[in-house]
């Protein structure tokens, strides 16, 4: 009975040491494992200005591979450009209680009030690429600064053209933080350079088309001499500054800001004078980053209340050291 019962305990102890080389063994795989159900119940809601325009596809691209990257869920909506798709489209986040929202509105103050609501749901949002007025509570904005994204359009022209110009200026979307902060950051560059007038002024809404009409309105009604220069906020003027090469006006000078295939180009065959670049990817990459941090209660690796990516001006005298931003 002695001889059975300490082969007994003998046996038990060695099941038991068995068991525990086991969990050790397994740990790091049960701990890897239980990381990424952790992170994949997180669902992010990203709500796209618009995803047709061409600027949002590797914006996309970067939140989904991050997405897949870090093992949290990514839910896309299409603002199609209209603010009352992307209000719709916010609601609809809110309504399937995300634990994220990530904001790339097409009006700063109109987006406001159903910010307001996921303030209210207690979900935190992040501005990401076109800010959010002050209005509503955002963690943070990633993105350009657009202040000085305008600032840095101006010193190109003054460096290019000297302190004396006629200026026409290209907006983009009127009521959008792009279109609002790259016009004052303009205008308050060439606040220091009083002969540089901006003799006329119009939107395009990012639109390449609309840009095309505009320009060539601009060229019949400005002769040579009427103007020496076109800046636009963004990269639509492209193919309205090939058309004036074409045609005979190289006497304009054009300065565009982004940095799609296009506008590179354009800067390579001399039609365009430069640009500032904002990369979308990285845009893309961040926003998913930081809001898994923010989750996750990594709250001081966010950077408040703007997180700023860099802004290149790329001339033909550099353009070979910079791949397009997208369309490449």
């Amino acid at each position: 009975m002695r001889k059975a019962s300490f082969a007994r305990r003998l046996l038990l102890g060695a099941t038991a040491t068995i068991a525990v080389m086991a969990c050790l063994i397994a740990s790091p795989r049960s701990s890897d494992a239980a990381s990424a159900a952790e992170a994949k119940r997180y669902v992010i809601g990203s709500m796209i200005w618009s995803t047709s325009v061409p600027f949002y596809s590797n914006f996309i691209k970067g939140q989904q591979q991050t997405a897949g990257k870090l093992g949290v869920k990514l839910t896309l909506v299409d603002g199609k450009g209209d603010l009352g798709t992307q209000v719709a489209g916010i609601q609809q986040l809110i309504a399937q209680r995300v634990d994220a929202i990530l904001v790339t509105a097409s009006d700063a103050k109109g987006i406001v009030p159903i910010i307001r609501k996921a303030n209210a749901a207690g979900i935190p949002v992040f501005a990401v690429n076109n800010r959010v007025d002050s209005g509503a509570q955002t963690v943070t904005f990633i993105g350009a600064d657009d202040y000085e994204f305008g600032r840095q359009q101006a010193k190109l022209l003054v460096d290019a053209l000297g302190p004396r110009a006629r200026v026409a200026y290209l907006l983009g979307a009127l009521g959008s933080s792009a279109h609002l902060l790259r016009e004052q950051g303009f205008r308050s560059y060439l606040k220091a350079y009083p002969s540089i007038e901006i003799v006329t002024s119009q939107t395009a809404n990012w639109d390449a088309a609309q840009a095309l009409t505009v320009v060539q309105d601009w060229l019949n009604k400005y002769p040579k001499g009427g103007i020496d220069a076109i800046v636009t906020q963004g990269p639509e003027a492209a193919k309205a500054a090939k058309y004036a090469s074409e045609h005979g006006r190289a006497d304009v000078k054009f300065i565009l800001g982004d940095y799609p295939l296009e506008v590179r180009d354009g800067i390579k065959a001399g039609y365009i004078l430069g640009s500032v670049v904002q990369d979308p990817l990285p845009q893309g990459v961040r926003s998913i980053e930081a809001a898994v941090e923010w989750l996750s209660g990594a709250k001081a690796r966010v950077k408040q209340p703007n997180e700023y990516l860099t802004l290149p001006i790329v001339t033909r005298a550099n353009v070979a050291n910079f791949p397009p931003a997208w369309g490449g």
